[in-house]
C-alpha cells in the first residue's frame, strides 16, 4: 500500500523550520506538501480542526486526515521518512510531558538556532498555495475543505 502524503504547516519565516523542512523533502518516503501558518491553508485547516494558526508555537502535521501538533507532528512525520531517520518515531516511547517541554523550549529558540537561510527551489512543487479537491484527497481530509477560487494548487516562487 502507497505511503499517504504528508502536509507539514510551519512558520514559513524560521530559519530552522526551513531547513527542517529541507531535511524531510530530502529523507521522505511519502509525498510531502508544505503550506505556511500565515497562509489561506492554515487558516483553512485551523477553521476545520478548531486551532488558531496565528499561534506561532508549533508545527502542524496533516496525514491521514488528522492533524498533530508538537512532539506528536514530529514524531508522525518521523514515521513518513526513510531508515535511519524513520527510527526517530521511537521518541512516541518518550513521556509526552518531556517532548513536549524540549519541543517548546527549542521552539522558543528557533529564531536563534539556525543561520537564516532561503526556500531551495526543490521546495517549489511541493509548496500549496490553496487546497484543492486532489490534496484533501491525498490527505485524507474532507472534500469540503477544497478551495473554491481559482489559485493554483503550488505556487512556482516556493514561498
Amino acid at each position: 500500500m502507497a505511503e499517504r502524503a504528508m502536509l507539514l504547516v510551519l512558520d514559513a519565516e524560521c530559519p530552522l523550520c526551513r531547513r527542517a523542512a529541507h531535511f524531510v523533502l530530502r529523507h521522505a518516503r511519502a509525498p510531502v506538501y508544505l503550506a505556511s501558518l500565515h497562509d489561506a491553508p492554515a487558516r483553512r485547516l485551523g477553521e476545520h480542526f478548531g486551532v488558531d494558526p496565528g499561534q506561532l508555537d508549533s508545527v502542524w502535521l496533516v496525514r491521514e486526515g488528522e492533524l498533530h501538533r508538537d512532539s506528536a507532528a514530529l514524531w508522525r512525520l518521523a514515521q513518513g521518512l526513510r531508515w535511519p531517520w524513520r527510527g526517530l518515531a521511537g521518541l512516541r516511547w518518550l513521556p509526552r510531558a518531556w517532548r513536549d517541554g524540549v519541543y517548546h523550549a527549542v521552539g522558543r529558540r528557533r529564531h536563534r538556532l539556525a543561520p537564516a537561510t532561503d526556500w531551495s527551489r526543490e521546495v517549489e512543487g511541493h509548496w500549496v498555495a490553496r487546497l484543492d479537491a486532489s490534496v484533501c484527497r491525498r490527505l485524507a481530509l474532507p472534500r469540503a475543505l477544497a478551495s473554491d477560487d481559482a489559485a493554483p494548487v503550488h505556487s512556482s516562487s516556493g514561498a
